[in-house]
């Protein structure tokens, strides 16, 4: 209980700045009495992050949680997690990355009723993974279909195959999980996802997914380089939303 207090003791000092880094947070334990070794300041650290106390949201910069923000967690279809247990079955060392479409209800006013399973997988073996779901759910499969093909045999529980993008983030809790600015650049970069959401969604899924989770900007923005969308992002959060960016 005494280290509980100590920890909010310290991170109160923290608390207003929009950011700070390793180096301020030893600083400022060190400051109000406690001496810390660079091992033990890592391991407090941690577990900071773990209990949420504080969150990541960029590269070498945290800030304090408050109330009500917290990490993204989803938790997956049966279906989604099905693909998943037969990729890691068959494919072991597979890098994929899967995404219920219904994942953005979370963050939409006008729900999505029907379930489209995305599959992101590292270029060159899309086929070899098409060919194993194919297999697995015949007729419900499509490999890189562009959006007029989508949704000409669009329906409920269909599985779309596509390419991940090299150094896309990939999942904390599970590797194939789709992280949050994963999800959030997807869905401003995937022509399917842009075909299936209107701007005014666009604008909600970014306001409410800073509002109630921890961003980690860092992260959203060398993907969304990666995916040569760095600048539309920008302008469009800057332009579009009210989410005021951290790390800039």
């Amino acid at each position: 209980m005494f280290e509980e207090r100590m920890v909010a003791y310290y991170l109160k000092f923290l608390e207003n700045k929009s950011t700070f880094s390793r180096v301020e947070l030893m600083e400022t334990i060190q400051e109000n009495g406690r001496t810390i070794s660079e091992a033990s300041f890592k391991l407090e650290l941690q577990k900071m992050l773990k209990e949420g106390r504080i969150v990541r949201v960029g590269r070498n910069k945290y800030c304090v949680a408050k109330d009500g923000v917290g990490t993204y967690g989803y938790e997956y279809s049966d279906d989604a997690k099905a693909v998943a247990g037969l990729l890691k079955d068959r494919f072991p060392y597979l890098n994929y990355t899967i995404m219920d479409l219904v994942q953005l209800n979370e963050f939409v006013n006008h729900q999505l009723a029907h379930n489209v399973i995305y599959v992101s997988v590292e270029e060159d073996l899309g086929d070899f993974v098409f060919d194993i779901l194919k297999e697995k759910y015949p007729g419900k499969v499509l490999i890189n279909p562009t959006p007029e093909i989508y949704h000409q045999y669009w329906y409920d529980g269909m599985i779309v195959v596509g390419k991940l993008v090299s150094e896309a983030p990939m999942g904390q809790k599970e590797k194939w999980n789709t992280r949050i600015e994963k999800l959030l650049v997807d869905v401003m970069t995937n022509s399917i996802l842009l075909s299936s959401v209107s701007e005014i969604e666009l604008k909600n899924i970014y306001e409410e997914a800073f509002a109630k989770y921890a961003i980690d900007e860092s992260c959203m923005f060398r993907y969304a380089k990666r995916r040569g969308a760095e600048k539309k992002i920008r302008e469009f959060i800057k332009e579009k939303t009210n989410v005021q960016l951290r790390v800039g």
